[in-house]
């Protein structure tokens, strides 16, 4: 097989390929299309604590969103992006921890123990800033994942992507050499998806760690105050900033909004694909194909034309008043304060 760019021999040994996003902003949809290209080995969100028991121990201290800037020093948060960025490899250990991390997890459907139920509530609590023991054996278990490379890695590129390293990439990005692809939303349809899938909870407290304001500080935006919605919209905007911020002190590495990418997804796609050394091909074009239809939740699949301005129709005129006034006081770029109203194209 031949490079379709240079007409060489494909290079498989690039540097890894990561998807930084945040919560709800379409990097499952984007990794998907990715894959398509049968050359990389994906990885979801293995810094994840409510999918990987490693990110557990490894977050114990930094919590959901680590603020990290280069130079700093966070040596369980780095182990646990070398064993990522390694392939994960999974020991016994790790396998065991994770079947436990599974147990806790909400069951697709039907009748669960008391035992099981309240280790979903546990694992949801957890989540959201408590205590848990369920978690907390979980991850202990998880500690110090091996450091060596995953053989399945062999002739392929690693692709992860991750919604919880806004506050850190650049430091991600200064202690390991890698591609970086920073995806954006526009903070209605963000919002409308917390409220919709009720995660607006799950990411809360945030404001109110040090670190977090210390950098409200730096930017010089104003921190919020007790209601639970301008929390919610205030935390949307600091990781929209966040992303925008690194992405500008980085032009080598590669930009979208999920607006963007939803205009034309075949086209958007394909220069995507281009610009990031990945081979295009029929699956792509077919998967974008397949997948351009009504959807819900979770799932990847949606028509993607409905999709950039579906916020306004979704979130009530108080919601979208407050996002306005929330959102004014950050110094957003992607975005203008016309187009955080009802009454504009977003």
């Amino acid at each position: 097989m031949t490079d379709p760019v240079t007409g060489g021999a494909p290079d498989v040994r690039q540097r890894p390929l990561l998807i930084a996003g945040m919560p709800r902003s379409g990097t499952s949809w984007t990794q998907e299309v990715l894959e398509c290209d049968d050359q990389l080995y994906s990885l979801r969100e293995p810094d994840s604590e409510a999918d990987c028991p490693s990110a557990i121990w490894a977050k114990r201290q930094s919590g959901r969103f680590p603020v990290l800037a280069p130079g700093d020093r966070d040596d369980n948060y780095r182990q646990l992006w070398a064993w990522s960025l390694d392939g994960a490899t999974e020991t016994l250990r790790l396998r065991l921890a994770g079947k436990m991390l599974e147990y806790m997890s909400p069951p697709t459907g039907g009748d669960i123990t008391r035992l099981r139920a309240r280790s979903v509530l546990e694992r949801k609590r957890y989540l959201r800033g408590a205590w848990s023991p369920f978690m907390s054996l979980a991850g202990a278990l998880a500690q110090h994942p091996p450091a060596h490379r995953n053989p399945e890695l062999d002739g392929h590129r690693l692709l992860i992507k991750t919604v919880h390293v806004p506050l850190s990439l650049e430091w991600l990005a200064s202690e390991f050499d890698l591609d970086v692809l920073v995806l954006l939303r526009h903070p209605g349809s963000v919002l409308a998806s917390w409220i919709t899938l009720d995660m607006n909870a799950q990411y809360i407290p945030f404001s109110d760690r040090p670190a977090v304001r210390q950098l409200a500080r730096e930017w010089g935006v104003q921190l919020p105050g007790p209601d639970h919605l301008e929390q919610m919209i205030w935390q949307i905007g600091a990781l929209t900033l966040a992303l925008e911020l690194a992405a500008a002190n980085h032009p080598e590495w590669s930009l979208r909004t999920h607006e963007q990418l939803c205009l034309d997804p075949i086209e958007e796609f394909r220069e995507l694909y281009a610009d990031l050394g990945l081979r295009w091909s029929e699956r792509t074009e077919s998967f974008l194909v397949e997948h351009d239809k009504p959807g819900k939740g979770f799932r990847t699949q949606r028509v993607a034309g409905q999709l950039p301005d579906a916020w306004k129709q979704r979130l009530t005129a108080d919601q979208i008043g407050e996002l306005a006034r929330v959102l004014s006081w950050f110094p957003l770029k992607t975005w203008s304060p016309d187009d955080f109203t009802a009454g504009t194209e977003g």
